[in-house]
């Protein structure tokens, strides 16, 4: 095959791999999954609200990793050498657990951060997650455009994590407010419990449920419509860093 076509069905199967609305760029106004699974951009997805891949929408990551990421422009999620196809093995179902980051692996204890692609044996993927890394760029470094940032997690999460992540965003040439939504399990019914004395540009929900994360979704099927109806509310606030 010659050069031009192999790069012409690469392109074909990214394209497809994309999809129509994944292809989309950046606007003057984004919402935008920071992590740490599929379930904070399946929300935005489902809201209407996400229109375009980031990186971290359908990697397994924490809050930390996504420090990482910004401390050093996703330089180190992008580099070939770190990327790992994990043995059939290991992996824990067909066509999941594909790909981990050495990086990430040694420095946050995260065995799989690819759970359905592969970056490290597939061109295609890699093309994926560099295309997302790059409008992510594009979104956080064109003057004059407003970002809603979200990060979802279980994990217990240090505020000065939170805080790190909010002053690299305060340095990109965009407005950005980021909404961390802290999920705490093992309470009898849903409650949020906001945090106080942040700066205008974090905003902080403690959402305290009776189930567990499942994937995508709560495991209550009635507690994670209340989720998605907690995260709808949150979007039509206007934060004060935009006002």
């Amino acid at each position: 095959m010659s050069t031009s076509g192999a790069t012409g069905g690469l392109l074909g199967a990214l394209g497809r791999l994309l999809g129509r609305r994944d292809a989309r760029e950046p606007g003057r106004y984004n919402h935008v999954s920071l992590g740490c699974n599929c379930q904070m951009a399946h929300v935005l997805k489902t809201l209407d609200l996400r229109l375009w891949s980031g990186p971290l929408d359908w990697v397994f990551s924490m809050p930390g990793m996504a420090l990482d990421c910004l401390a050093d422009d996703f330089a180190a999620l992008t580099d070939r050498s770190q990327l790992e196809s994990i043995p059939e093995p290991e992996r824990r179902g067909p066509g999941i657990w594909r790909g981990r980051h050495r990086l990430y692996r040694e420095r946050h204890g995260l065995e799989c951060v690819f759970n359905h692609h592969d970056p490290a044996a597939s061109e295609v993927d890699y093309a994926f997650l560099t295309e997302g890394v790059r409008r992510l760029r594009q979104a956080l470094d064109t003057p004059g455009t407003d970002n809603r940032l979200w990060m979802m997690t279980h994990l217990h999460t240090p505020r000065a994590t939170v805080e790190a992540i909010d002053d690299l965003l305060a340095r990109r040439a965009s407005r950005n407010h980021l909404t961390f939504l802290q999920l705490e399990p093992g309470h009898p019914e849903v409650a949020v419990v906001e945090a106080a004395d942040l700066r205008p540009s974090l905003r902080w929900l403690t959402v305290q449920t009776a189930s567990e994360p499942v994937g995508l979704r709560l495991a209550d099927p009635a507690e994670d419509a209340r989720l998605v109806e907690i995260i709808r509310a949150e979007a039509g606030r206007l934060p004060v860093v935009f006002g």
